[in-house]
């Protein structure tokens, strides 16, 4: 009976030590400071985790490699995305360089995702991160091709680059009209910002 005590003690001074550190304000949660190793890890852990454990549910893609559906990623990400993570040839804008943690270089990162996890991602952001969640404002679709194109970064020159998010602008253009807007039926297109 006396180690049961020992362990409820020892627990006891360990929560009140954590909440005495957490009442103190001593960690900095300034994004202009990195986390520190232990935090990294931690924050890193449980994203990488949580992720995988629900990405499980996400229902089969339609076909990634439909050009149609990587020219829609392409016009969303350039849109939505390259402000924090960059693309070839653009660098991150200067709010995409001022989140702690950093926002993943997706040209090297993506390849360490699977399409349900990216997709995962897209939809219901992550917390402590800055990374919005986008599912209440794009439908599926959407939310695919934006998955289709980012697993085009990594093989991806600045100029194709460029090219693609050009014609995914001029293609919206056309299929919106000047103002954003079906011009048949006045609905909003797919996506807000």
């Amino acid at each position: 009976m006396k180690i049961v005590w020992t362990v409820l003690a020892t627990l006891a001074v360990l929560v009140a030590a954590g909440l005495l550190w957490l009442y103190s304000g001593a960690y900095d949660v300034a994004a202009s400071e990195p986390h520190t190793g232990a935090v990294r890890w931690a924050l890193g852990t449980l994203q990488t985790r949580s992720i995988r454990r629900r990405a499980a549910d996400v229902p089969p893609p339609p076909p990634l490699d439909d050009p149609a559906l990587v020219l829609q990623g392409a016009g969303e990400y350039d849109e939505m995305c390259a402000l924090c993570h960059g693309a070839p040839g653009v660098e991150r804008s200067a709010i995409g360089q001022g989140i702690t943690p950093e926002p993943p270089d997706l040209t090297r990162e993506a390849p360490d995702w699977s399409d349900a996890e990216l997709r995962w991602i897209v939809e219901h952001g992550i917390k402590l991160a800055g990374m919005p969640a986008f599912g209440e404002t794009h439908d599926d679709r959407t939310l695919w091709s934006i998955v289709a194109f980012v697993r085009r970064l990594p093989r991806m020159s600045p100029a194709e680059y460029q090219r693609m998010a050009t014609a995914a602008a001029a293609a919206e253009h056309d299929e919106h009209g000047e103002h954003g807007e079906h011009a048949e039926h006045g609905e909003h297109a797919g996506h807000t910002h």
